[in-house]
């Protein structure tokens, strides 16, 4: 699930989620909706980026829709 990615991501680099999201241009709460709902394509370009991976290993894992 991405929101288990940027969580373990953001707990490793001592970064609370919602600077992150900041960060990444995202809106307060957007990553935390993500437990729910998926992210837009162009929170995941956003995303990835920010954390300095591929696209593709960001999905890694995720179900095709």
């Amino acid at each position: 699930m991405i929101f288990d990615k940027v969580e373990q991501y953001c707990r490793e680099n001592h970064l609370p989620i919602y600077l992150f999201e900041k960060r990444c241009g995202l809106g307060n709460g957007t990553v935390s909706g993500w437990k729910e709902s998926n992210p837009s394509f162009n929170s995941i370009i956003k995303v990835a980026k920010e954390m300095g991976i591929s696209i593709g290993t960001l999905m890694e894992g995720e179900k095709e829709v």
